[in-house]
């Protein structure tokens, strides 16, 4: 792959965001009645949460731009359920599960095994539920039910287990709720989380991240309707291309969205690239490259392409907040920094920053992408500003959460 070889022009729709589709599976499973979603996404991850609730009692009926699903509410008892490489489907499912007295067995494959479920003990301690696992570790067995009308866990790890806790109490409590959250990270997801609730008739009360209070359901109807946002995550590789070199405009990304990875217009601006706001498209020009600092504690899935922006520009850009990139699908502080020095970028590790310093030009050659998809986007968008070709070995890791990425990328090229 060699885009350096390209003029970059012309425009892509942006693909749905598997954040909000799979907690719209996990709403639609809960729910009494039948989920119109608009506009789901087709991933793996997607496919693996559709899978899941359908294993759990909801049927599906697949339309051309929309699933139908029908649900009683309640959950199957079945012996296992696989997250496939999840961890949102997995830490969300959780708490889902554990409304029930039924015993299930999560299990998982790929990176996902190599994935700790961190403070799930504790986590199952403040739910007054069993969960049973080696190390923190998939496999784990998990029975309910949730007890308790004040529940105080941790957030400092991951956001995933509270956004299953607040869509599974909000569908199922039968008294007041008070959840009160210890350095809560990744805040914007839960405010996806919770704008999806309140959109459906559920509204939970939030204090500054640090206290969250659910009643009990009052909504009567039978029928619900989801539309999903288009997604900045899959937004920000083609951002980056734009900013580095080119002109894209993306159509279908919603200028309001509280989703995390929007973030990465705040630095693209800070860089000096051209920013509008068309009617119905955002449009990004490549303009002036200057270093960028930004802190990923809220939004650490953009740090590999953000490798890559820094490496584009004139001095020396920081990262902060790179403990949050330990426990992905891949340690991406590790593989990160691999492909860093694969492409020639110089950087450097002071505690919980990273400082990145911008070349003229990388260094082409293979590119390990560890199982990693958003290490093949980005070690992709990194080719666009390479002397010789780059090899990607493992590419097909984008199947995960983008299966149409090349495609779109290709029809950029000019």
């Amino acid at each position: 792959m060699h885009l350096a070889l390209n003029e970059i022009s012309g425009t892509i729709l942006i693909p749905a965001s598997k954040s909000h589709t799979q907690r719209a599976y996990a709403c639609a499973l809960l729910f009494n009645g039948i989920t119109t979603i608009q506009n789901p996404g087709g991933s793996q991850d997607e496919q693996t949460a559709l899978s899941i609730i359908q294993q759990l009692g909801a049927s599906i009926h697949l339309q051309e731009d929309a699933t139908i699903i029908r649900s009683n509410g309640s959950l199957a008892a079945l012996p296992s359920l696989h997250c496939g490489e999840s961890g949102l489907c997995t830490r969300m499912f959780i708490p889902i599960l554990a409304t029930t007295t039924n015993t299930y067995t999560l299990n998982g494959s790929g990176s996902l095994l190599k994935r700790k479920m961190q403070h799930i003990a504790q986590f199952a301690e403040a739910l007054q539920i069993q969960i049973g696992t080696e190390n923190e570790y998939l496999p784990l067995s998990i029975q309910g039910p949730i007890k308790g009308s004040k529940i105080v866990i941790a957030g400092n790890e991951s956001s995933q287990y509270l956004t299953g806790l607040l869509i599974a109490l909000a569908y199922t409590c039968t008294e007041d709720i008070h959840i009160q959250v210890k350095e809560l990270v990744s805040k914007p997801y839960i405010d996806l989380t919770i704008q999806l609730l309140a959109s459906l008739g559920m509204p939970i009360k939030s204090e500054g991240y640090h206290d969250f209070y659910i009643s009990p359901s009052e909504k009567h109807s039978n029928s619900q309707h989801i539309t999903i946002e288009s997604d900045w995550s899959s937004a920000s590789n083609f951002i980056v291309l734009a900013a580095i070199k080119g002109k894209i405009n993306l159509h279908g990304l919603n200028p309001e969205s509280v989703q995390a990875d929007k973030a990465i217009l705040n630095v693209v601006t800070q860089v000096g690239a051209s920013v509008q706001w068309l009617p119905n498209t955002l449009q990004i020009e490549a303009n002036k490259r200057k270093a960028f600092s930004i802190n990923i504690i809220d939004c650490p899935d953009l740090f590999p392409i953000l490798c890559v922006l820094a490496g584009t520009c004139s001095g020396t850009s920081s990262i902060s907040g790179i403990h949050r990139l330990i426990n992905k699908e891949s340690n991406r502080l590790v593989s990160c920094s691999a492909m860093m020095q694969q492409l020639g970028i110089p950087f450097d590790i002071q505690d919980d920053t990273i400082h990145i310093e911008g070349v003229a030009i990388f260094k082409g050659g293979p590119i390990n992408c560890y199982h990693d998809h958003r290490i093949a986007m980005a070690a992709s968008i990194a080719s666009v500003y390479t002397q010789t070709p780059i090899e990607l070995i493992g590419k097909e890791a984008v199947e995960k959460s983008y299966p149409n990425f090349y495609n779109d990328l290709n029809s950029l090229l000019k």
